[in-house]
């Protein structure tokens, strides 16, 4: 019979097989991997230009299950919406995954492709306290504008853009400008033109993020 472990609100089983979605629609996976570790991992919050979904997060399992690490979706976060109202649902999303489940708080990173890849940029921009890095695909640089540079040398961004991509030239410069400002930024050109790839590509991201060095 397998343990059981106790994190905020949840009884966590041995055998976690299923998506949890609260009241919100926000949805929450635990691998057993994270499970079999008994202690608090990175999290990863997944923004979807529609609004983020349980279906997304079950495409997306396979990264929760290789890196062991905490996903959800943010499902009120979506493209044509005021930037402020997705934050602060994101926010609220966060809050909710430091609270509830075996998360470490100084590790928590969101992933978006085009207009919410801004937005997850955006986010950490204006929460550098709450967020510690990035996975934007396709993104662009509408963001810079909030960032307060010093408050960015212990943050991460991985960026990915096509070589066809409408908005290469801005990954180029938010990949200057990011690392002129402190934090550790890298970008991946890929063939192809603006679409949002598959699942590897953010798995690739996440096992980036797990290289870097952490300085509390």
């Amino acid at each position: 019979m397998g343990g059981l472990i106790c994190f905020g609100l949840f009884l966590l089983t041995a055998n976690p097989t299923q998506i949890i979605c609260d009241s919100n629609n926000d949805c929450f996976y635990l691998s057993p991997q994270v499970i079999a570790a008994n202690k608090r991992v990175p999290g990863l919050i997944l923004l979807h230009c529609n609004g983020a979904t349980a279906a997304d997060l079950d495409s997306c399992r396979e990264i929760g299950d290789s890196v062991g690490w905490v996903l959800a979706t943010c499902h009120s976060s979506k493209n044509h919406r005021d930037i402020y109202l997705n934050d602060a649902d994101i926010v609220r999303t966060i809050e909710k995954m430091r609270r509830i489940y075996p998360v470490d708080p100084s590790r928590i990173y969101l992933f978006g492709y085009s207009g919410q890849g801004v937005q997850a940029l955006a986010t950490m921009l204006m929460h550098p306290e709450l967020v510690r890095g990035v996975i934007a695909v396709c993104g662009h640089h509408g963001a810079l504008p909030l960032a307060v540079p010093e408050q960015l040398k212990k943050h991460f961004v991985y960026l990915v853009s096509r070589e066809q991509d409408w908005n290469l030239m801005a990954n180029y410069q938010m990949y200057w400008q990011f690392n002129s400002w402190g934090a550790v930024c890298t970008l991946t050109v890929k063939p192809g033109e603006h679409s949002p790839g598959s699942w590897h590509e953010i798995l690739s991201g996440c096992y980036w993020l797990n290289r870097q060095k952490i300085s509390k």
